[in-house]
């Protein structure tokens, strides 16, 4: 399969030798150089985009007409318009960082010349969101592979795209190591599996001493529904990466009201859930006091917006949850998994 990317080709090239890139937004280049989400209620004013169209983006497999397309576009068509201040702060502080050079231009044509990146993502072009999750933990979590995350969504995305086809994998694997290989393709799943539920609510039911005793988890994955293994030390490797992949869907501003997103559940669940088990490598924080109210325009006055807003986290959750069975179940994927503990 050969895809026009939405980012050229030049541009990636780019992106493979720059230490610091100009293609992140205020949002990313302010978490990348935090290490962490922020509420910027009191410095973003939200308003709609009149040109927005859900069919450009990843979620554009949402049924049609339906409560979540409604919900979803909801979400997403809303531009911020930063104050002066913190939009200097921002650019100030992104542009002192020490960001390493992405490298792997092999590993980049790759990409440009056989995964579709047309569909945007949760802040601009796929491509975009890849990049922001490769920078993040190059950054913050030196322990993992910036590679992993530069790859982690072409296998499968929770809407049924797929920017690689199954005939690729070996091509890919060429370029990437065994380890690198197996959580790349283990990614999507483990993103189903914490959206549907089952599996982050019984992590979270362990005791410390239960999770101590964690040999493996047994699931499938999504590409192909092939039975896949991780070790324990790799599940807790895989969490992180999905810890540092929510952070790009939290919402900007005024947490009280928006924090109803199921991305910010699994944030919050994942950096608990690490912490306490003592597994927490990565440079990442979270503090409840962080969130504030909804102020100064930070989000759009209409009736839609509030009522999104307003629905209890664990309704969207459930929603979330159905549809992401939905999805598996469309292309034969099964979201069974087992956990495996030392007797």
């Amino acid at each position: 399969m050969i895809a026009s990317p939405r980012v050229p080709l030049a541009l990636i090239r780019h992106l493979s030798s720059s230490a610091t890139s100009s293609v992140h937004s205020l949002k990313r280049k302010q978490a990348l150089t935090l290490g962490r989400p922020h509420d910027n209620a009191g410095d973003v004013q939200a308003r709609i985009d009149p040109g927005f169209n859900l069919q450009k983006t990843i979620f554009k497999t949402l049924p049609k007409g339906s409560l979540l397309e409604k919900v979803q576009t909801t979400k997403l068509d809303t531009v911020l318009d930063w104050s002066s201040s913190a939009s200097a702060e921002i650019e100030s502080e992104y542009n002192s960082l020490a960001l390493p050079p992405s490298g792997d231009e092999k590993l980049h044509e790759f990409m440009a010349k056989n995964c579709d990146f047309n569909s945007e993502h949760a802040d601009g072009s796929f491509y975009e969101h890849l990049h922001f999750c490769r920078d993040f933990t190059a950054l913050h979590f030196p322990s993992g592979s910036p590679r992993v995350m530069l790859l982690h969504s072409i296998t499968g995305v929770g809407t049924n795209e797929f920017p690689l086809a199954v005939s690729q994998l070996p091509a890919l694997a060429e370029l990437v190591t065994e380890d690198e290989m197996k959580q790349v393709t283990a990614f999507p799943s483990l993103l189903r599996l914490l959206v549907s539920g089952p599996l982050l609510s019984e992590l979270e039911k362990c005791d410390v001493q239960r999770l101590s005793k964690l040999k493996s988890i047994q699931f499938h994955r999504v590409i192909d529904d092939a039975p896949i293994t991780l070790t324990a030390p790799e599940l807790w490797e895989a969490l992180h990466y999905h810890l540092i992949h929510s952070i790009d869907f939290l919402p900007a501003a005024a947490w009280k009201r928006t924090s109803n997103e199921f991305m910010f559940h699994i944030y919050t669940s994942l950096y608990v859930l690490l912490s306490r088990s003592g597994n927490l490598k990565a440079n990442v924080s979270w503090d409840e006091a962080w969130m504030k109210q909804d102020v100064n325009g930070a989000r759009p006055d209409t009736w839609r917006h509030w009522i999104v807003d307003m629905v209890p986290n664990d309704v969207v959750r459930k929603m979330a949850a159905k549809q992401i069975g939905k999805y598996s179940a469309e292309i034969g994927h099964s979201l069974d998994y087992t956990l495996v503990f030392e007797e």
